[in-house]
């Protein structure tokens, strides 16, 4: 499973933007009291603006990639809570391929590709992080003991 780094839960974000927008409020209700009251509409808007900002990462960041590789088929399911993508291809035909970007500072990109038809993985890791996802998977799509695997499981040694 291939997932983003997730530095907060649900729970603890919502205490932060409480704790957050309780000081902003507070300081505009402050400047409203004193006879500013222009500055109110604007602690609203950008109490706002974090609620959708925190939303937005917290629903990102919950995405997840499941990889799965038996003898004969590569499955990659994406989604958050249930798969929402499926993809598959056979085991034998698969081609990872981590394609250098043509600008410096942009991220690679990962894919298993199959008969012209790609998935990317890991958009959300860094190139570290990428490039051994890509290494574990070349190893593990090109095991050459399936079949041994397969057959020791099927007739097993009395």
């Amino acid at each position: 499973m291939i997932r983003p780094n997730q530095s907060l839960t649900w729970r603890e974000a919502i205490q932060v933007y409480t704790a957050i927008a309780s000081v902003c409020l507070g300081i505009g209700i402050a400047y409203a009291l004193h006879g500013f009251w222009t500055v109110l509409p604007f602690a609203g808007l950008e109490i706002l603006v974090l609620g959708a900002a925190f939303y937005l990462c917290l629903t990102r960041s919950q995405i997840r990639e499941v990889v799965s590789v038996n003898a004969s088929v590569v499955t990659v399911e994406k989604g958050r809570q249930t798969p929402e993508e499926r993809w598959e291809c056979p085991r034998a035909w698969a081609r990872i391929s981590l394609q250098q970007p043509h600008i410096a500072w942009y991220p690679s990109r990962l894919a298993i590709a199959f008969q012209g038809r790609q998935v990317e993985l890991g958009a959300f890791l860094n190139e570290e992080e990428r490039r051994a996802l890509a290494a574990e998977l070349q190893q593990v799509i090109h095991r050459n003991d399936w079949q041994e695997a397969s057959r020791a499981r099927d007739n097993p040694a009395p």
